[in-house]
């Protein structure tokens, strides 16, 4: 066997082994108070979205970041498995500008004109992880009685990068911002 080929294998070993290292877990949920009510749930809760240095350096040279929250619901059965009642994904967007002096916020995929202007990153951040009756539409009527689950998690959207940046993020522990799946019981 050529050497070279030798040499290859504990390299392709090492970069394998550092694409599965675990994400950075700077993201974190810190509260969801979740209720049904009629074909809606309503959220409520706080994520704490901190960024690494190399994040926010990117930020503040105009670089937009792109935060996608999952939300999954489920209702608890006693036979079998539990039943999915609804997923969602959010779309959310923080940029520096730079004319202005302002972070913007905008928490609305559906209307990317609506947003707010903060003066500090922090300010910026808070706005952006804060749900405040976030009413995600469910496809038929949820049950008066029994116990559900609502799961989320929040994390950086490396694909919404400009392309340039992203290989420098894919292999970079400082650009795996994600908080995980977290779970909250309740019942409606």
């Amino acid at each position: 066997m050529p050497a070279c080929v030798k040499n290859k294998r504990p390299i392709a070993a090492l970069l394998l082994l550092l694409l599965a290292l675990p994400a950075g877990a700077d993201f974190t949920v810190t509260e969801i108070k979740p209720r049904i009510e009629g074909k809606t749930l309503v959220l409520n809760g706080k994520l704490d979205l901190a960024l690494t240095p190399k994040v926010e350096e990117a930020l503040t040279k105009g670089i937009r970041l792109d935060i996608t929250i999952d939300v999954r619901l489920t209702r608890k059965r006693w036979y079998i498995w539990n039943q999915g009642v609804g997923s969602w994904t959010l779309h959310r967007r923080i940029w520096y500008h730079a004319l202005s002096g302002q972070y913007l916020v905008s928490t609305s995929a559906s209307d990317p004109d609506n947003r707010e202007s903060h003066g500090s990153m922090l300010e910026a951040l808070k706005a952006l992880g804060t749900l405040d009756d976030l009413k995600l539409p469910l496809e038929g009527d949820a049950a008066a009685e029994g116990e559900y689950s609502v799961e989320l998690r929040a994390g950086l959207d490396i694909e919404a990068l400009p392309t340039p940046l992203r290989p420098v993020a894919y292999t970079s522990l400082d650009w795996r911002l994600n908080s995980g799946w977290s779970t909250w019981k309740f019942a409606p």
